[in-house]
């Protein structure tokens, strides 16, 4: 059992301690469920926004490991813990095609990472389908 899986499955025991229900298979879940999860996910962000302009790196670590838990109820609330790991590595691998022929990165002014000519699009419905 990979570690993201084991940390995925602390969460599932506090679903089913605390009621509130996973998924067994890839499922969509109804309004009200979505946007909560979208809530409580927005929510933690502004205490991660909030804690960087304070500078206080014990409320960064809190809101950072509250969006982790959140998420992880979310993939269990889809039912796809069984596949997120897949999907990440799939996601990274293509990540790492937006390097350019040179093997570097393209910066927006931002710093927003860019595509190159090379970038290929994550192929996540080929394991979803498996």
């Amino acid at each position: 059992m990979s570690k993201l899986y084991e940390k995925i499955r602390s969460v599932e025991e506090f679903h089913n301690i605390f009621k509130i229900g996973n998924a067994d298979e890839m499922k969509l879940i109804d309004e009200k469920d979505y946007t909560l999860r979208y809530n409580l996910i927005k929510e933690e962000n502004e205490e991660y926004l909030e804690a960087c302009k304070n500078g206080d790196m014990t409320e960064i670590a809190d809101a950072l490991g509250d969006q982790l838990y959140i998420i992880f109820g979310t993939i269990l609330k889809h039912g796809l813990q069984h596949k997120i790991e897949e999907v990440y590595d799939e996601i990274h691998r293509s990540n790492m095609s937006k390097l350019d022929e040179k093997g570097l990165p393209i910066f927006r002014e931002d710093g927003k990472i860019l595509k190159s000519n090379l970038y290929f699009k994550p192929e996540i419905k080929k394991i979803l389908d498996k």
